[in-house]
């Protein structure tokens, strides 16, 4: 599997690139929004090394390196993993040669046969170093707030449902864990809970990738930090004045008031700072975007009144 094609990225893409498209694409395929599962799970896979300095650095080597046709298509690589790591050779030769390290090999296969080259094997993009074990891939989940939710901030209840090793035998255990997702929190974010997900040992505890999805009933949108709200008035209400209120997702009620003889004119905007959503210690505003709505026709009497007036 080719994880540049899978995230429809070219090698010389950015860390920012990459995390786009992984996004994108995230929230395109996400088996909650009626994505395919299996697409969601290569993106995944490939954003795990695209997505990290290191292994993505692995990756390239791998690719571009003189044994990169050997992970191509029709080559199978278990039977050469087996053959180093405790497999058998082919053609009934026995596996599990002399050694301290599981495959018999000490090192785990960094020093190769006596004459050959230092040898690293490969696998998924990942180097297969029998001197250590890796840790457990992050288990994924998704959760859905709402932008009332983001705009204060909220602990999320979360079931963990994952495997841990004990004694050798691998059992399922579920935890109930609570998630504190900041105010400002946005569709598309991903939390990273570490030591969450899946126990190989007390060292290798694996994480929780949290998606975030933002779902808004309101009359409001939000625009980075800014809420902004369409509102239409009649163009008696634009030349004389008008008085509404606008429910916030603060669940206060505002009301808005142009008694003063101001006129509106129609794409008018007005920004009341310091209502909008808060990252951190910045906070947006709340903007309103005045659509003046004008009658089809007019009668010649308010023709001749509007001629008197204006």
């Amino acid at each position: 599997m080719d994880y540049y094609k899978v995230l429809g990225v070219k090698e010389t893409s950015t860390d920012d690139e990459i995390k786009k498209a992984f996004r994108k694409l995230s929230m395109k395929h996400h088996p909650d929004r009626g994505g395919d599962e299996e697409q969601f799970k290569k993106i995944n896979e490939a954003y795990q090394t695209l997505g990290d300095v290191e292994k993505r650095r692995i990756y390239k080597m791998r690719r571009n390196g003189p044994f990169s046709t050997m992970n191509g298509p029709g080559c199978d690589m278990d039977p050469i993993l087996k053959m180093f790591f405790g497999g058998g050779m082919p053609g009934g030769m026995p596996g599990g040669m002399p050694g301290g390290m599981p495959g018999g090999m000490p090192g785990g296969m960094q020093r190769g046969f006596p004459g050959m080259p230092h040898v690293q094997i490969f696998r998924n993009g990942r180097p297969v170093n029998m001197n250590s074990l890796q840790k457990p891939d992050p288990i994924i989940k998704t959760i859905t707030i709402k932008l009332e939710q983001s705009y204060t901030g909220i602990t999320f209840p979360l079931q963990i449902e994952r495997w841990i090793f004990v004694n050798n035998e691998k059992r399922i255990e579920k935890e109930n864990i609570y998630v504190k997702i900041n105010k400002g929190v946005d569709s598309g974010e991903i939390i990273i809970i570490e030591g969450k997900g899946n126990i190989l040992n007390e060292r290798l505890k694996g994480d929780i990738k949290l998606f975030i999805n933002v779902e808004n009933n309101t009359n409001i949108k939000r625009d980075g930090l800014n809420l902004k709200i369409k509102k239409e008035i009649t163009l008696k209400e634009a030349l004389t004045g008008f008085k509404f209120d606008i429910k916030h997702v603060n669940g206060k009620t505002y009301t808005i008031n142009n008694d003063t003889g101001n006129i509106i004119p129609s794409n008018y905007i007005k920004e009341i700072e310091k209502l909008g959503m808060t990252r951190e210690s910045i906070t947006g505003n709340l903007i309103i975007k005045f659509s003046v709505i004008f009658p089809e026709k007019l009668t010649e009497e308010q023709i001749s009144k509007l001629k008197e007036i204006l």
